[in-house]
């Protein structure tokens, strides 16, 4: 009955994962708390994932990228691509793969992607080259890069520590380099010379106006002679709440050519020209009268809405964004960044009437204005990851080979054996903070919390199914093994290996790694093999999302900033899930023999 139980637990899960009810942090925890109440695990064997040493390598990993982020070395490496690759299509996107997957190799892969982001739409222009044929490329190329080292994703460090508890030697840090190097080199190769093609080149208008549709609800109006808001300021006016729109820029009638961003302080006069923000039929009613006359139902481009120090940017929410859930007023923007948000794009929508009030998701791309201060402020805050028509706060460049060394000095220790990754990450952390390459105060904030509460509460589930305590996992290894195990080793992992790509498409891919590491193990040992050719399945089968979307952050990040269709993934990824399949299947045993016990 306790196996039935766990299998429960696990399909209640990956169906909410699958749909996203529920947060899937929210449901880890959920998960930790059912074997707690239900006391198949103890106290101390419910709360030990967070003190797993690869979570604790997890946190130091995003705190050392960020170190390489903030020093602005992964700046200088995106600069790279655009000397590098040039205008040849094949070289380009060889080069934006292979750029971001060395990067990916050993920081986090949403963290790579985000640096970037930008350099491919500067790339784009100079190169006269679509730039969604750049961003899917980007994403892929990072997933494929977070293969090749041990720290390079969450699932290679989390079936190594299944390696451990299970009695095994874990995963050194370069064990995974020639099985990774040869599924890159393979994705590459696909996306060069075959998958660009299938992505859609959207050639879409220079112009931010025109592609937000922003002309729809935008428009000029003229303070009547005798309105009541005539010598009132902004604020006191109440103008946004009387009227309902939002003032963007105005011009004194004394001044026709002079245009400005209006303070809130700003006084109203009669003759003033307002371009302004808001429905359309509400705009239409002021032609009959009113405190506001319609003034031209202008077709708005860029230039109406920037100089003067006020630029237009692109700007999309990122996967740490304390946004995450709250509505445009309630996180305050406005307010804590000083830039108006004319639209808000989601999937390949732009919500135009109302969007303030909706929920923000990870990916959510707004269109903001503001003073070029103002839009640096966001580029280096952790809510927005910029996307484009914004350029990078100056980094601090002195500290650079700083945090180089750092991060060598972490991986060679962890390498060589020297110490342990979780020790070697720690002491990266520590010179991090003492040399000032991350403030201290920033790295809490850098490290992506809510992956660290899936991972460390998804643990006790593996606790759950070993044989100190349900031995669901060997039992279900023995099903397993019953259907596939005639057939031999190499179908048996050909079966985990799929398993595991298609549920990493709708749940995290650590997640899938903390539920199917333990299970590998027991068909290994089931089959009277050693286990490392089939956790090294696992681990790129968790890696390998290219089916959908939303199998990872990164895919997530460039689908709503490329404008993406959700079929536009699977029409690119499926070849490729077939052809690193196959390159699984034949370098996986050359690489991992599958040596009896």
């Amino acid at each position: 009955m306790e196996h039935y139980f766990i299998l429960g637990i696990i399909g209640i899960a990956l169906l909410l994962f699958a749909f996203e009810v529920v947060r899937p942090d929210i449901v880890a925890i959920g998960v930790m708390l059912t074997l707690l109440l239900t006391g198949i695990v103890g106290i101390e064997e419910g709360f030990s994932g967070f003190s797993n040493p690869a979570v604790i390598t997890v946190i130091c990993m995003f705190i050392l990228s960020s170190g390489l982020v903030r020093t602005g070395v992964a700046d200088y490496t995106a600069g790279m691509i655009i000397r590098i690759g040039g205008g040849h299509p094949v070289l380009l996107t060889a080069t934006v793969m292979v750029t971001v997957g060395v990067m990916s190799a050993f920081m986090n892969n949403i963290g790579a992607v985000a640096v970037l982001l930008p350099a491919m739409f500067v790339i784009a222009q100079r190169s006269h080259y679509p730039f969604t044929r750049l961003l899917l490329p980007l994403s892929f190329g990072s997933l494929l890069g977070g293969l090749t080292t041990l720290i390079g994703t969450p699932p290679n460090l989390l079936v190594s520590t299944a390696l451990e508890t299970a009695g095994f030697s874990g995963f050194r840090m370069f064990d995974f380099l020639p099985t990774g190097l040869a599924v890159m080199a393979v994705g590459v190769l696909y996306m060069a010379l075959v998958g660009r093609f299938l992505i859609p080149a959207h050639q879409e208008s220079e112009s931010l106006t025109q592609q937000y549709q922003l002309q729809d609800y935008l428009t000029e109006v003229v303070v009547r002679q005798k309105s009541s808001l005539a010598g009132k300021s902004l604020i006191e006016s109440a103008f946004r709440n009387t009227t309902g729109l939002t003032v963007l820029r105005m011009r004194r009638a004394t001044q026709p050519e002079v245009t400005f961003v209006p303070s809130p302080d700003t006084v109203l006069q009669a003759g003033d020209r307002l371009i302004v923000e808001g429905d359309v039929a509400e705009l239409l009613k002021q032609k009959q009268g009113g405190p506001l006359r319609l003034y031209a139902e202008t077709k708005f481009d860029d230039e109406a809405l920037t100089g003067e120090g006020v630029e237009l940017a692109e700007v999309a929410v990122a996967p740490r964004s304390m946004l995450l859930g709250r509505s445009i007023n309630q996180g305050h923007v406005f307010r804590r960044y000083n830039v108006l948000v004319l639209a808000l794009r989601r999937r390949g929508r732009t919500l135009q009437q109302q969007f303030t009030s909706v929920p923000l998701a990870v990916g959510d791309v707004l269109l903001v204005q503001g003073s070029p201060a103002a839009l640096r402020d966001m580029a280096i805050s952790a809510d927005f990851v910029i996307a484009r028509r914004l350029d990078h706060a100056p980094r601090d460049l002195a500290r650079a080979p700083v945090a180089l060394a750092i991060m060598a000095v972490a991986i060679i220790a962890a390498a060589t054996g020297l110490l342990h990754i979780s020790v070697a990450g720690i002491l990266g952390v520590l010179l991090m903070a003492i040399t000032g390459c991350v403030r201290v105060q920033d790295m809490y904030h850098d490290v992506e919390w809510r992956v660290i509460f899936l991972i460390a509460c998804m643990m006790p589930l593996g606790i759950a199914m070993s044989d100190d305590h349900t031995g669901t996992a060997r039992w279900l290894a023995g099903h397993i093994l019953n259907l596939t195990g005639g057939y031999g080793p190499l179908v048996v992992m050909a079966g985990l290996f799929i398993f595991t790509t298609l549920i990493t498409e709708v749940m995290s891919n650590a997640a899938a790694a903390v539920l199917l590491a333990p299970i590998g193990v027991a068909i290994a040992v089931g089959l009277g093999l050693e286990p490392y050719p089939f956790l090294m399945a696992i681990a790129i089968g968790a890696s390998t999302t290219f089916l959908t979307p939303i199998g990872h952050q990164a895919n997530v990040l460039v689908y709503g900033v490329g404008n993406y269709r959700f079929i536009d993934f699977p029409r690119v990824g499926a070849a490729l899930n077939v052809l690193i399949f196959f390159i699984v299947m034949v370098v996986v045993p050359l690489v991992w023999p599958f040596t009896p016990l």
